[in-house]
């Protein structure tokens, strides 16, 4: 099976990591960066896996004063501008090396590869270019694996659970992450089955998409990555962006690993946030008003999972924080914020949240 990778992001590394790992793939990776291609070509990808968020001490790297949140006295490791000086000098727990064949430089040379099954994994503002110019022009399936509210007719979505952090062509991975892949009403005509126990008007894929996903499933690395199939992945989408409008925009704010986000501070702002997304989430009819898979004891449960099992790691939008990159804060909190304006919901957190996220960070050597 020849399995197209679009992007060279955390995402797209954990993918081919995992592809790599299974060694039963033909992989096509579209690298747009001249410089991270090169680099990949003379020296490999090379990935640190993280350790579980269980093993973490939290008061390693929590601070002590939560009305002076610094990191002035704490281990060097903890800081992010240092962890990504450190990821780039450790001995890597993997070294994968690529062919120039499986480097494609080009939209249109990856085109022409026709891969099985594609994922696109760049920024959520490039979904329709993306979308456009070359998933549009791919006889096989191609699924895109970005974190916000795209619930678009006909696309086939991948959902990420798990995390990890890219410094060029170094990778830090949390194992044995989840990717849940699915199709959101789609309006093909050869895509009218119906599965019962999904629920009325469900769809699902095609004997024969179902069973090359179950196969690609089983030839990648299941200890790097899972790969599950979903009917309908509606609900898995938008669960995952909620959860990625607390965490996220928190984390980044904070300067900190994830786990600092389980100090007892930070508790009644996740609640209040959560709160105001439940009811735009409803407002709007994302989801219907009762509906417990979305609710805010449901989020925060998730929210306190989620940061116990990612203790040690960095949000990706901090990283794109300290590296001046471009977040996808607008696909996600603020495009809440504009869906709440249309609807008269107030959401007063969300909108300090968004602001903050606005102003300049400090340099990152200080933070």
């Amino acid at each position: 099976m020849r399995v197209g990778v679009i992007g060279a992001g955390p995402v797209g590394m954990a993918l081919v990591t995992a592809l790599k790992r299974g060694g039963e793939t033909e992989l096509r990776w579209y690298v747009r960066n001249e410089a991270i291609r090169t680099k990949l070509r003379e020296e490999g990808l090379r990935v640190s896996f993280q350790a579980p968020g269980s093993e973490f001490d939290l008061r390693a790297f929590v601070p002590g004063d939560p009305d002076n949140i610094s990191t002035e006295g704490l281990e060097p490791a903890v800081r992010p501008a240092t962890s990504l000086k450190m990821l780039e000098e450790t001995e890597p727990d993997l070294d994968l090396s690529f062919t120039d064949e499986e480097l494609i430089s080009k939209a249109e040379l990856f085109i022409e590869t026709q891969p099985d099954v594609s994922f696109s994994c760049t920024k959520a503002d490039s979904l329709f270019t993306v979308r456009s110019q070359i998933a549009s022009r791919l006889k096989g399936l191609c699924f895109f694996v970005v974190n916000g509210f795209w619930l678009h007719p006909g696309l086939d979505l991948g959902v990420m659970f798990g995390g990890g952090f890219s410094q060029g062509t170094r990778l830090s991975l949390i194992p044995r992450g989840r990717l849940m892949l699915g199709r959101v009403k789609s309006p093909h005509a050869d895509f009218l089955t119906v599965e019962p126990e999904a629920g009325a008007g469900t769809l699902i894929y095609r004997l024969e998409e179902i069973e090359m996903l179950e196969s690609l499933a089983n030839q990648v690395d299941d200890n790097v990555l899972r790969v599950e199939v979903q009917p309908d992945i509606y609900m898995t989408m938008l669960r995952k962006a909620a959860l990625n409008c607390l965490v996220n925009p928190l984390a980044a704010l904070s300067g900190h690993p994830n786990g600092a986000l389980l100090m007892d501070e930070v508790r009644p702002i996740a609640g209040k946030l959560a709160r105001e997304i439940v009811d735009v989430l409803v407002a709007a009819s994302f989801v219907q008003k009762g509906d417990e898979s979305i609710s805010v004891k449901s989020l925060i449960s998730d929210f306190e999972r989620i940061c116990c099992d990612t203790a040690g790691n960095f949000s990706s939008q901090l990283i794109d924080r300290i590296k001046g990159r471009r977040s996808e804060t607008k696909h996600l909190n603020r495009l809440l914020l504009g869906i709440a304006q249309r609807y008269g919901i107030p959401m007063p957190v969300n909108a300090t949240i968004c602001a903050l996220l606005r102003l300049p960070m400090e340099d990152s050597a200080a933070i």
